[in-house]
């Protein structure tokens, strides 16, 4: 797959960053975790909320 410079340097980034073997599996986790977060939000109608180590929350929304 031909990526643009800018986004394969992100990818490349990220793999390092979670331990993935290749950009391939860095791409398949983030299509899973997608699924999952709009799975919870369109359809079981649930909110994502993240907590920082202060305690301070926000919701992540997802369009």
């Amino acid at each position: 797959m031909e990526l643009p410079e800018r986004l394969r340097g992100r990818l490349d980034q990220l793999r390092a960053m979670s331990e993935a073997g290749t950009i391939t599996q860095v791409v398949k986790r983030a299509v899973t975790l997608y699924d999952v977060l709009l799975s919870a939000i369109r359809n079981r109608r649930e909110r994502i909320i993240l907590r920082s180590a202060d305690g301070t929350e926000r919701e992540l929304l997802i369009p």
